[in-house]
Protein backbone atom coordinates (compact mmCIF):
# COMPACT_ATOMS: atom_id res chain seq x y z
CA UNK A 1 0.00 0.00 0.00
CA UNK A 2 2.89 2.38 0.78
CA UNK A 3 6.60 2.50 0.23
CA UNK A 4 8.78 0.96 2.93
CA UNK A 5 9.17 3.31 5.90
CA UNK A 6 6.37 5.61 4.75
CA UNK A 7 3.33 6.08 6.95
CA UNK A 8 0.18 5.78 4.86
CA UNK A 9 -2.14 8.75 4.69
CA UNK A 10 -5.32 8.19 6.68
CA UNK A 11 -8.81 9.54 6.08
CA UNK A 12 -11.45 9.75 8.81
CA UNK A 13 -15.06 9.24 7.65
CA UNK A 14 -17.85 10.58 9.88
CA UNK A 15 -21.33 9.09 9.27
CA UNK A 16 -24.61 10.94 9.57
CA UNK A 17 -27.94 10.30 11.22
CA UNK A 18 -29.35 6.77 10.80
CA UNK A 19 -25.93 5.29 11.60
CA UNK A 20 -26.86 5.14 15.28
CA UNK A 21 -27.99 2.04 17.15
CA UNK A 22 -29.14 1.35 20.68
CA UNK A 23 -26.06 0.88 22.85
CA UNK A 24 -23.62 2.70 20.56
CA UNK A 25 -20.40 3.42 22.41
CA UNK A 26 -21.75 2.18 25.76
CA UNK A 27 -19.36 -0.76 26.05
CA UNK A 28 -16.33 1.24 24.96
CA UNK A 29 -17.24 3.92 27.51
CA UNK A 30 -17.42 1.27 30.21
CA UNK A 31 -14.29 -0.59 29.14
CA UNK A 32 -11.67 1.92 27.98
CA UNK A 33 -10.61 4.95 30.04
CA UNK A 34 -9.41 6.93 27.01
CA UNK A 35 -12.85 6.89 25.38
CA UNK A 36 -14.63 7.30 28.70
CA UNK A 37 -12.60 10.42 29.50
CA UNK A 38 -13.42 11.93 26.10
CA UNK A 39 -17.17 11.42 26.68
CA UNK A 40 -17.22 12.39 30.35
CA UNK A 41 -15.32 15.61 29.70
CA UNK A 42 -18.40 16.96 27.91
CA UNK A 43 -21.16 15.15 29.82
CA UNK A 44 -22.12 18.18 31.92
CA UNK A 45 -22.48 20.39 28.87
CA UNK A 46 -24.44 17.67 27.07
CA UNK A 47 -26.79 17.44 30.06
CA UNK A 48 -27.17 21.24 30.16
CA UNK A 49 -28.06 21.35 26.46
CA UNK A 50 -30.37 18.33 26.34
CA UNK A 51 -31.58 17.68 29.89
CA UNK A 52 -30.17 14.12 29.92
CA UNK A 53 -26.76 12.48 30.07
CA UNK A 54 -25.07 11.22 26.91
CA UNK A 55 -25.24 7.55 27.92
CA UNK A 56 -28.99 7.95 28.47
CA UNK A 57 -29.24 8.65 24.73
CA UNK A 58 -26.66 6.09 23.63
CA UNK A 59 -28.67 3.30 25.32
CA UNK A 60 -32.30 4.43 24.97
CA UNK A 61 -34.27 3.65 21.79
CA UNK A 62 -36.94 6.22 22.69
CA UNK A 63 -34.37 8.99 23.10
CA UNK A 64 -32.90 8.14 19.71
CA UNK A 65 -36.20 9.05 18.02
CA UNK A 66 -35.82 12.66 19.18
CA UNK A 67 -33.61 14.78 16.93
CA UNK A 68 -32.74 17.22 19.72
CA UNK A 69 -31.19 14.33 21.70
CA UNK A 70 -29.92 12.05 18.94
CA UNK A 71 -27.98 14.57 16.86
CA UNK A 72 -25.71 15.85 19.67
CA UNK A 73 -25.28 12.23 20.86
CA UNK A 74 -24.03 11.08 17.44
CA UNK A 75 -21.72 14.11 17.28
CA UNK A 76 -20.27 13.38 20.74
CA UNK A 77 -19.68 9.69 19.97
CA UNK A 78 -17.81 10.66 16.81
CA UNK A 79 -15.53 13.33 18.28
CA UNK A 80 -14.80 11.10 21.30
CA UNK A 81 -13.88 8.22 18.98
CA UNK A 82 -11.64 10.55 16.98
CA UNK A 83 -9.89 11.53 20.21
CA UNK A 84 -9.56 7.85 21.15
CA UNK A 85 -7.99 6.90 17.81
CA UNK A 86 -5.67 9.90 17.92
CA UNK A 87 -4.58 8.97 21.45
CA UNK A 88 -3.61 5.56 20.06
CA UNK A 89 -1.43 7.19 17.41
CA UNK A 90 -3.95 7.08 14.53
CA UNK A 91 -4.24 10.64 13.23
CA UNK A 92 -6.23 11.87 10.24
CA UNK A 93 -4.49 13.38 7.24
CA UNK A 94 -7.87 14.40 5.82
CA UNK A 95 -11.52 14.14 6.87
CA UNK A 96 -14.95 13.98 5.29
CA UNK A 97 -18.35 13.74 6.94
CA UNK A 98 -21.78 12.79 5.68
CA UNK A 99 -24.55 15.27 6.50
CA UNK A 100 -24.64 15.43 10.33
CA UNK A 101 -21.20 13.81 10.32
CA UNK A 102 -19.74 16.86 8.61
CA UNK A 103 -20.04 18.74 11.91
CA UNK A 104 -17.78 16.16 13.59
CA UNK A 105 -15.40 16.30 10.62
CA UNK A 106 -15.19 20.09 10.92
CA UNK A 107 -14.61 19.83 14.67
CA UNK A 108 -11.82 17.27 14.31
CA UNK A 109 -10.26 19.46 11.61
CA UNK A 110 -10.14 22.35 14.10
CA UNK A 111 -12.87 24.54 12.58
CA UNK A 112 -14.47 24.81 16.04
CA UNK A 113 -14.05 23.11 19.40
CA UNK A 114 -16.08 20.25 20.83
CA UNK A 115 -18.07 22.53 23.15
CA UNK A 116 -18.87 24.89 20.29
CA UNK A 117 -19.79 21.92 18.11
CA UNK A 118 -22.14 20.55 20.77
CA UNK A 119 -23.86 23.93 20.98
CA UNK A 120 -24.26 24.04 17.21
CA UNK A 121 -25.42 20.46 16.72
CA UNK A 122 -27.85 20.75 19.64
CA UNK A 123 -29.34 23.81 17.96
CA UNK A 124 -29.59 21.82 14.72
CA UNK A 125 -31.41 19.03 16.53
CA UNK A 126 -33.85 21.47 18.14
CA UNK A 127 -34.46 23.12 14.78
CA UNK A 128 -35.38 19.73 13.28
CA UNK A 129 -37.56 18.88 16.27
CA UNK A 130 -39.55 22.06 15.60
CA UNK A 131 -40.21 21.01 11.98
CA UNK A 132 -42.99 18.42 11.67
CA UNK A 133 -41.71 15.20 10.18
CA UNK A 134 -42.88 14.99 6.58
CA UNK A 135 -41.93 13.13 3.43
CA UNK A 136 -39.50 10.27 3.14
CA UNK A 137 -36.27 9.13 1.55
CA UNK A 138 -35.42 6.32 -0.86
CA UNK A 139 -32.01 4.85 -1.74
CA UNK A 140 -31.64 3.99 -5.43
CA UNK A 141 -29.19 1.75 -7.26
CA UNK A 142 -29.52 3.76 -10.44
CA UNK A 143 -27.17 2.98 -13.29
CA UNK A 144 -27.94 6.26 -15.10
CA UNK A 145 -27.56 9.26 -12.75
CA UNK A 146 -28.46 11.76 -15.50
CA UNK A 147 -31.78 10.00 -16.10
CA UNK A 148 -32.39 9.80 -12.36
CA UNK A 149 -31.77 13.53 -11.96
CA UNK A 150 -34.17 14.21 -14.84
CA UNK A 151 -36.91 12.16 -13.19
CA UNK A 152 -36.39 13.93 -9.86
CA UNK A 153 -36.35 17.40 -11.45
CA UNK A 154 -39.70 16.68 -13.12
CA UNK A 155 -41.31 16.79 -9.65
CA UNK A 156 -40.09 20.33 -9.00
CA UNK A 157 -39.64 21.22 -5.33
CA UNK A 158 -41.51 18.10 -4.21
CA UNK A 159 -38.38 15.93 -4.70
CA UNK A 160 -34.62 16.36 -4.49
CA UNK A 161 -31.47 14.35 -4.86
CA UNK A 162 -30.37 14.12 -1.22
CA UNK A 163 -27.04 12.32 -1.49
CA UNK A 164 -24.55 10.92 -3.97
CA UNK A 165 -23.08 8.19 -1.78
CA UNK A 166 -21.19 6.08 -4.33
CA UNK A 167 -21.31 5.28 -8.04
CA UNK A 168 -24.86 4.08 -8.77
CA UNK A 169 -25.85 4.67 -5.12
CA UNK A 170 -28.02 7.76 -4.80
CA UNK A 171 -30.59 8.85 -2.24
CA UNK A 172 -33.66 10.90 -3.15
CA UNK A 173 -35.85 12.83 -0.76
CA UNK A 174 -39.25 14.50 -0.92
CA UNK A 175 -42.97 14.31 -0.28
CA UNK A 176 -44.72 10.99 0.18
CA UNK A 177 -46.50 11.40 -3.17
CA UNK A 178 -43.36 12.28 -5.11
CA UNK A 179 -41.41 9.46 -3.51
CA UNK A 180 -44.11 6.94 -4.39
CA UNK A 181 -44.15 8.01 -8.01
CA UNK A 182 -40.37 8.10 -8.28
CA UNK A 183 -39.96 4.67 -6.66
CA UNK A 184 -42.35 3.24 -9.26
CA UNK A 185 -40.42 4.94 -12.09
CA UNK A 186 -37.11 3.62 -10.76
CA UNK A 187 -38.45 0.08 -10.46
CA UNK A 188 -39.76 0.15 -14.04
CA UNK A 189 -36.19 0.79 -15.12
CA UNK A 190 -34.96 -2.15 -13.08
CA UNK A 191 -33.24 -0.01 -10.46
CA UNK A 192 -33.12 -1.33 -6.93
CA UNK A 193 -34.97 0.94 -4.48
CA UNK A 194 -34.80 0.79 -0.68
CA UNK A 195 -37.06 2.94 1.53
CA UNK A 196 -35.07 4.55 4.36
CA UNK A 197 -36.14 4.87 7.98
CA UNK A 198 -35.85 8.60 8.65
CA UNK A 199 -37.67 11.22 10.71
CA UNK A 200 -37.56 13.86 7.96
CA UNK A 201 -36.96 14.20 4.23
CA UNK A 202 -33.40 15.42 4.78
CA UNK A 203 -31.56 17.51 2.20
CA UNK A 204 -34.75 18.66 0.52
CA UNK A 205 -36.86 21.81 0.64
CA UNK A 206 -39.12 20.11 3.19
CA UNK A 207 -36.55 20.82 5.92
CA UNK A 208 -35.97 24.43 4.84
CA UNK A 209 -37.97 25.76 7.85
CA UNK A 210 -35.09 24.58 10.07
CA UNK A 211 -32.53 26.72 8.24
CA UNK A 212 -33.01 30.14 9.92
CA UNK A 213 -32.55 28.79 13.46
CA UNK A 214 -29.51 26.78 12.39
CA UNK A 215 -27.86 29.72 10.63
CA UNK A 216 -28.50 31.95 13.66
CA UNK A 217 -26.87 29.38 15.97
CA UNK A 218 -23.93 28.91 13.61
CA UNK A 219 -23.47 32.68 13.48
CA UNK A 220 -22.67 32.63 17.18
CA UNK A 221 -19.85 30.14 16.65
CA UNK A 222 -16.41 31.26 15.60
CA UNK A 223 -15.30 29.26 12.54
CA UNK A 224 -11.56 28.84 12.02
CA UNK A 225 -9.53 27.77 9.00
CA UNK A 226 -9.27 23.96 8.98
CA UNK A 227 -5.98 22.62 10.34
CA UNK A 228 -6.70 19.27 8.64
CA UNK A 229 -7.99 19.15 5.04
CA UNK A 230 -11.80 18.78 4.87
CA UNK A 231 -13.69 17.57 1.80
CA UNK A 232 -17.03 19.36 1.73
CA UNK A 233 -20.52 17.94 1.26
CA UNK A 234 -21.63 20.87 -0.86
CA UNK A 235 -18.88 20.70 -3.46
CA UNK A 236 -17.08 17.41 -2.95
CA UNK A 237 -13.86 19.45 -3.01
CA UNK A 238 -11.56 20.80 -0.33
CA UNK A 239 -12.62 23.57 2.02
CA UNK A 240 -10.73 26.78 1.26
CA UNK A 241 -10.55 30.09 3.08
CA UNK A 242 -13.64 31.02 5.03
CA UNK A 243 -15.93 28.62 3.15
CA UNK A 244 -17.08 26.89 6.33
CA UNK A 245 -19.33 29.32 8.16
CA UNK A 246 -22.91 30.00 9.22
CA UNK A 247 -24.29 30.27 5.69
CA UNK A 248 -22.58 27.05 4.67
CA UNK A 249 -24.50 25.04 7.28
CA UNK A 250 -27.76 26.56 6.08
CA UNK A 251 -27.11 25.55 2.49
CA UNK A 252 -25.79 22.15 3.50
CA UNK A 253 -29.11 21.35 5.16
CA UNK A 254 -31.12 21.47 1.92
CA UNK A 255 -28.48 20.52 -0.68
CA UNK A 256 -27.22 17.14 -1.88
CA UNK A 257 -24.42 15.45 0.03
CA UNK A 258 -21.65 14.85 -2.51
CA UNK A 259 -19.96 12.09 -0.56
CA UNK A 260 -18.77 10.22 -3.67
CA UNK A 261 -16.72 13.22 -4.74
CA UNK A 262 -15.53 13.83 -1.17
CA UNK A 263 -14.10 10.33 -0.85
CA UNK A 264 -12.54 10.66 -4.27
CA UNK A 265 -10.84 13.87 -3.11
CA UNK A 266 -9.31 11.99 -0.17
CA UNK A 267 -8.18 9.15 -2.43
CA UNK A 268 -6.71 11.57 -4.97
CA UNK A 269 -5.00 13.31 -2.06
CA UNK A 270 -3.12 10.12 -1.27
CA UNK A 271 -5.25 8.55 1.47
CA UNK A 272 -5.05 4.77 1.38
CA UNK A 273 -6.42 4.00 4.86
CA UNK A 274 -10.01 4.92 5.72
CA UNK A 275 -11.51 4.68 9.19
CA UNK A 276 -15.23 5.16 9.82
CA UNK A 277 -15.34 7.20 13.03
CA UNK A 278 -18.73 6.54 14.53
CA UNK A 279 -21.34 3.81 14.56
CA UNK A 280 -22.06 1.65 11.51
CA UNK A 281 -20.41 0.73 8.22
CA UNK A 282 -22.39 2.81 5.72
CA UNK A 283 -19.51 5.04 4.68
CA UNK A 284 -16.87 2.33 4.36
CA UNK A 285 -19.30 0.32 2.23
CA UNK A 286 -19.91 3.36 0.03
CA UNK A 287 -16.22 4.20 -0.19
CA UNK A 288 -15.22 0.66 -1.05
CA UNK A 289 -17.63 0.79 -4.02
CA UNK A 290 -15.29 3.24 -5.76
CA UNK A 291 -12.06 1.69 -4.52
CA UNK A 292 -9.63 -0.21 -6.72
CA UNK A 293 -8.91 -2.62 -3.89
CA UNK A 294 -5.65 -0.98 -2.86
CA UNK A 295 -7.11 0.79 0.17
CA UNK A 296 -7.86 -0.37 3.69
CA UNK A 297 -11.45 0.30 4.85
CA UNK A 298 -12.30 -0.08 8.54
CA UNK A 299 -15.94 0.21 9.60
CA UNK A 300 -17.28 1.88 12.72
CA UNK A 301 -18.67 0.41 15.94
CA UNK A 302 -21.23 -2.33 15.45
CA UNK A 303 -23.91 -3.89 17.65
CA UNK A 304 -22.79 -7.30 16.36
CA UNK A 305 -19.22 -7.08 17.69
CA UNK A 306 -17.98 -6.06 21.15
CA UNK A 307 -16.41 -2.60 20.99
CA UNK A 308 -13.20 -3.85 22.62
CA UNK A 309 -12.80 -6.46 19.87
CA UNK A 310 -13.50 -3.89 17.14
CA UNK A 311 -10.90 -1.40 18.32
CA UNK A 312 -8.21 -4.03 18.89
CA UNK A 313 -8.79 -5.59 15.47
CA UNK A 314 -8.64 -2.15 13.87
CA UNK A 315 -5.46 -1.17 15.70
CA UNK A 316 -3.88 -4.44 14.60
CA UNK A 317 -4.80 -3.87 10.97
CA UNK A 318 -3.71 -0.24 11.10
CA UNK A 319 -0.30 -1.27 12.41
CA UNK A 320 -0.04 -3.93 9.71
CA UNK A 321 -0.80 -1.19 7.17
CA UNK A 322 2.19 0.82 8.38
CA UNK A 323 0.65 3.20 10.92
CA UNK A 324 2.72 3.33 14.14
CA UNK A 325 0.15 2.44 16.81
CA UNK A 326 0.84 3.73 20.32
CA UNK A 327 0.23 0.52 22.27
CA UNK A 328 1.80 2.02 25.37
CA UNK A 329 -0.81 4.79 25.40
CA UNK A 330 -3.58 2.28 24.70
CA UNK A 331 -2.61 0.11 27.69
CA UNK A 332 -1.42 2.93 29.99
CA UNK A 333 -4.76 3.58 31.74
CA UNK A 334 -5.03 -0.12 32.64
CA UNK A 335 -1.48 -0.25 33.98
CA UNK A 336 -2.10 2.87 36.04
CA UNK A 337 -5.12 1.43 37.85
CA UNK A 338 -4.56 -2.31 37.67
CA UNK A 339 -7.92 -2.55 35.93
CA UNK A 340 -8.81 -3.75 32.49
CA UNK A 341 -11.77 -4.18 30.23
CA UNK A 342 -14.64 -5.63 32.26
CA UNK A 343 -13.71 -4.22 35.68
CA UNK A 344 -16.24 -2.24 37.66
CA UNK A 345 -15.50 1.47 38.19
CA UNK A 346 -13.80 1.72 41.55
CA UNK A 347 -12.52 -1.86 41.42
CA UNK A 348 -8.88 -0.79 41.32
CA UNK A 349 -6.32 -3.31 42.43
CA UNK A 350 -2.57 -3.78 42.04
CA UNK A 351 -1.66 -4.97 38.57
CA UNK A 352 -0.22 -8.51 38.35
CA UNK A 353 3.55 -8.56 38.21
CA UNK A 354 4.76 -9.71 34.79
CA UNK A 355 6.38 -13.12 34.67
CA UNK A 356 9.90 -13.40 33.32
CA UNK A 357 10.07 -17.17 33.71
CA UNK A 358 7.83 -18.16 30.83
CA UNK A 359 7.68 -17.23 27.17
CA UNK A 360 4.27 -15.71 27.91
CA UNK A 361 3.83 -12.53 29.89
CA UNK A 362 0.36 -11.57 31.02
CA UNK A 363 -0.58 -8.00 31.82
CA UNK A 364 -4.08 -8.42 33.25
CA UNK A 365 -6.84 -10.97 33.57
CA UNK A 366 -10.47 -10.48 34.50
CA UNK A 367 -12.70 -13.47 35.24
CA UNK A 368 -16.41 -12.78 35.62
CA UNK A 369 -18.71 -14.92 37.72
CA UNK A 370 -21.07 -14.96 34.74
CA UNK A 371 -18.52 -17.03 32.84
CA UNK A 372 -20.71 -20.11 33.10
CA UNK A 373 -22.84 -18.96 30.17
CA UNK A 374 -23.30 -21.68 27.58
CA UNK A 375 -22.15 -21.31 24.02
CA UNK A 376 -19.28 -18.94 24.72
CA UNK A 377 -16.89 -18.11 21.93
CA UNK A 378 -13.29 -16.94 22.02
CA UNK A 379 -12.38 -13.76 20.15
CA UNK A 380 -8.64 -13.44 19.55
CA UNK A 381 -6.80 -10.34 18.39
CA UNK A 382 -3.09 -10.58 17.61
CA UNK A 383 -0.59 -7.85 16.84
CA UNK A 384 3.13 -7.75 16.27
CA UNK A 385 5.38 -5.61 18.46
CA UNK A 386 7.60 -3.44 16.33
CA UNK A 387 9.95 -5.36 14.10
CA UNK A 388 10.58 -8.10 16.69
CA UNK A 389 9.29 -11.65 16.70
CA UNK A 390 7.09 -10.98 19.73
CA UNK A 391 3.37 -11.38 19.29
CA UNK A 392 0.82 -9.89 21.67
CA UNK A 393 -2.55 -11.57 21.96
CA UNK A 394 -5.70 -10.06 23.44
CA UNK A 395 -8.31 -12.72 24.23
CA UNK A 396 -11.97 -12.16 25.03
CA UNK A 397 -14.50 -14.89 25.78
CA UNK A 398 -18.03 -13.65 25.16
CA UNK A 399 -21.38 -15.19 26.02
CA UNK A 400 -24.29 -15.60 23.60
CA UNK A 401 -25.34 -11.97 24.15
CA UNK A 402 -21.88 -10.72 23.20
CA UNK A 403 -20.93 -9.79 26.79
CA UNK A 404 -17.30 -10.45 27.72
CA UNK A 405 -16.98 -13.00 30.51
CA UNK A 406 -13.24 -13.72 30.44
CA UNK A 407 -10.65 -11.33 29.10
CA UNK A 408 -6.88 -11.57 28.86
CA UNK A 409 -4.86 -8.54 27.79
CA UNK A 410 -1.21 -8.31 26.91
CA UNK A 411 -0.38 -11.99 26.55
CA UNK A 412 3.06 -11.82 24.96
CA UNK A 413 5.00 -14.56 23.23
CA UNK A 414 8.75 -14.21 23.64
CA UNK A 415 8.44 -11.37 26.15
CA UNK A 416 10.48 -12.94 28.96
CA UNK A 417 13.80 -14.63 29.42
CA UNK A 418 12.24 -18.09 29.24
CA UNK A 419 11.69 -17.79 25.51
CA UNK A 420 15.39 -17.36 24.98
CA UNK A 421 16.75 -19.55 27.75
CA UNK A 422 14.52 -22.56 27.10
CA UNK A 423 15.11 -24.03 30.58
CA UNK A 424 13.84 -27.52 31.38
CA UNK A 425 10.94 -26.27 33.52
CA UNK A 426 9.79 -23.74 30.95
CA UNK A 427 7.50 -23.98 27.95
CA UNK A 428 9.47 -24.33 24.77
CA UNK A 429 8.93 -21.77 22.01
CA UNK A 430 7.39 -24.56 19.92
CA UNK A 431 4.90 -25.40 22.66
CA UNK A 432 4.18 -21.71 23.10
CA UNK A 433 3.43 -21.39 19.39
CA UNK A 434 1.15 -24.45 19.58
CA UNK A 435 -0.79 -22.99 22.49
CA UNK A 436 -1.02 -19.64 20.73
CA UNK A 437 -2.32 -21.26 17.56
CA UNK A 438 -4.96 -23.14 19.56
CA UNK A 439 -6.51 -20.01 21.02
CA UNK A 440 -9.15 -19.76 18.33
CA UNK A 441 -10.43 -23.23 19.22
CA UNK A 442 -10.15 -23.09 23.00
CA UNK A 443 -13.25 -23.71 25.07
CA UNK A 444 -13.98 -21.44 27.99
CA UNK A 445 -13.00 -24.16 30.49
CA UNK A 446 -9.69 -24.70 28.72
CA UNK A 447 -8.97 -21.00 28.78
CA UNK A 448 -9.66 -20.90 32.51
CA UNK A 449 -7.31 -23.84 33.05
CA UNK A 450 -4.50 -22.12 31.17
CA UNK A 451 -4.78 -18.76 32.93
CA UNK A 452 -2.66 -19.73 35.97
CA UNK A 453 0.03 -21.05 33.63
CA UNK A 454 0.09 -17.84 31.64
CA UNK A 455 0.11 -15.74 34.81
CA UNK A 456 3.40 -17.29 35.93
CA UNK A 457 4.64 -19.79 38.49
CA UNK A 458 4.30 -17.51 41.52
CA UNK A 459 1.09 -18.66 43.30
CA UNK A 460 0.82 -15.33 45.05
CA UNK A 461 0.40 -13.52 41.77
CA UNK A 462 -3.26 -12.52 41.36
CA UNK A 463 -4.71 -13.83 38.12
CA UNK A 464 -8.13 -12.25 38.14
CA UNK A 465 -11.04 -10.82 40.04
CA UNK A 466 -14.53 -12.14 40.62
CA UNK A 467 -17.28 -9.78 39.54
CA UNK A 468 -20.57 -9.55 41.36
Amino acid sequence: MTAAGTRPRTGFLFPGQSSEYVGMGVELHREHPLFRAAIDRHADQFRRLTGVGPLDVFADPAAQTRAELLQPAVFLVQVALAEFWTSCGVRPDAVVGHSLGEYAAACVAGVFGVEEGLELVSARGRAFAAVPGAGRMVAVGGSDPVELERLVAAHGGAASVAAYNAPERIVVSGTDTAMGELAAAFERRGWLTIPLETTHAFHSTLVAPAVPALVAAAGRIRHRTPAVPVALNLTGGWAVGGELGAEYWGRQLTSPVRFTAGVRALMDGGCTVFLEVGPGRTLTTAGRAQSDGGELWLAGLSPRTPDSVTVLEHLTRLEEAGIPVDWVRYHAPFRATGRTVGDRPGADRPAPAPSTELPFRIERVVIHESASAAGSGVAVVRHRVGETAREVVDVSVVDDAGRPVVEVFGLELGAGTGAEAGGPDQISPEEAERLLASLDALTEDQLHALLPLWAGPDPSTPVGSTEE
